[in-house]
């Protein structure tokens, strides 16, 4: 089975990505405390929406609430696993 590749940045990254979310989910809980991209969202309302549902645990593969940290910059969706309460 082939290793995937995974961005790792404090910041926003610079490459379309379309891992699924579950994808993407198991691999930052796997590395807490990383950063990594999630997506490119189409415009910058999008990725603040993502974001904000990452972190509010709306999205299913980001359950439950509050293990996630999520930021856009631009039109990037980033986050890390942070766990149980946070960090």
């Amino acid at each position: 089975m082939a290793t995937k590749e995974f961005q790792y940045r404090p910041g926003p990254s610079v490459t379309r990505d379309r891992r699924s979310h579950l994808e993407v989910a198991e691999h930052l809980r796997k590395n807490p405390g990383v950063w990594a991209l999630v997506r490119t969202a189409p415009n910058i309302q999008a990725s603040a929406s993502a974001a904000f549902q990452i972190r509010q645990g709306i999205r299913a593969a980001f359950r439950p609430a509050g293990h996630y940290d999520a930021y856009s910059h631009g039109n990037e969706v980033v986050a890390r696993y942070v766990g149980p309460g946070g960090e």
